[in-house]
């Protein structure tokens, strides 16, 4: 990686890093007493709540997403547009795109105390509701932040970036000067 993408990458760890801890500062005091108190998540247990919200995302179960999520998540999607939780439950049931499937590899988690980070390759297949419109697939690369509330550990936060198509090799063009 070249300096320049390192310093890029750094950036946005950085600013995760700045998002995550002041979503995490005003925990209340019984969410911050829980998250003391030893209820620490396994790396398991993370990837099970990971799973969950997946699948109720599929599903477009807001019962049960509203269980998974904080009142004050944030989207952040591959395009850029921040949703709120509301949002995100309007976009699901009444969106444009229904997601079909939504399938992680490459998980990675990391624990801190009172929460987790996840990151992960995810393959996410949309279905345009209008008809005569084609599905589709999209590969992004997503982190998403769990935390300890007084309702449990909710995500959120949950940012994505859209994994380029590799670009295509072409030989070099051949020189036109004279050969000598």
């Amino acid at each position: 990686m070249t300096h320049g993408k390192n310093r890029f990458a750094m950036m946005g760890i950085a600013a995760v890093a700045l998002v995550v801890a002041s979503m995490a500062a005003p925990l209340t005091s019984k969410a911050q007493s829980a998250a003391a108190s030893g209820r620490h998540l396994t790396e398991a247990q993370v990837l099970d709540l990971q799973k969950k919200f997946q699948d109720a995302t599929v599903a477009a179960d807001t019962v049960a997403l509203g269980k998974l999520m904080a009142d004050d998540a944030i989207f952040i999607h591959g395009s850029a547009m921040v949703q709120t939780k509301a949002e995100f439950f309007e976009s699901l049931t009444k969106g444009q795109l229904k997601i079909t499937t939504y399938e992680s590899k490459d998980s990675k988690v990391t624990l801190f105390d009172g929460g987790a980070i996840v990151s992960a390759v995810q393959d996410v297949a949309l279905a345009p509701r209008s008809a005569g419109a084609q599905p589709f697939r999209v590969q992004m690369r997503v982190s998403s932040v769990w935390v300890a509330k007084p309702a449990g550990w909710q995500l959120i936060l949950n940012q994505g970036t859209p994994i380029p198509a590799p670009l295509a090799v072409r030989p070099a063009a051949e020189s036109t000067a004279p050969s000598r």
